[in-house]
């Protein structure tokens, strides 16, 4: 059984998710506060409206309704999102190889010796599962 495709994440989608996981549960005024926080271009509310109704119809949020206002929270813990955006990039471009996306990784410039350590943490431990 082929493994259902989670829809990708715009940058704004991205912001909103973040907002979401970071509160457990938002309304849409809480979003647009969040987003138009030091904007001088503000975002319509019809406009985050819009892209959390896409984001229930692809499966990041739910939401139920108190009153008339709508408590949107995640579908997908942000642990597991992270894991499935990896590895549809890890399938996409780099046809599936670890290895090559961590060289890839590696190539931007030089990595900080107390990350570089925590990775080779990472990888011994899970050379040991």
């Amino acid at each position: 059984m082929a493994k259902k495709t989670i829809q990708k994440l715009s940058d704004a989608n991205l912001m909103i998710m973040k907002l979401v996981w970071q509160n457990k549960e938002v309304t849409i005024n809480d979003v647009l506060e969040a987003v138009n926080a030091g904007r001088k271009d503000k975002v319509k509310r019809a406009t985050v409206q819009v892209q959390m109704r896409r984001l229930e119809r692809y499966g990041w949020l739910k939401h139920r309704k108190e009153n008339r206002e709508f408590y949107y929270s995640p579908l997908r813990g942000e642990a597991a999102a992270k894991v499935d955006i990896l590895h549809n990039v890890r399938d996409r471009v780099f046809g599936g190889s670890y290895a090559e996306l961590v060289k890839c990784l590696f190539a931007g410039g030089r990595v900080p010796e107390d990350e570089f350590q925590r990775i080779v943490e990472l990888l011994n431990e899970n050379d040991k599962e």
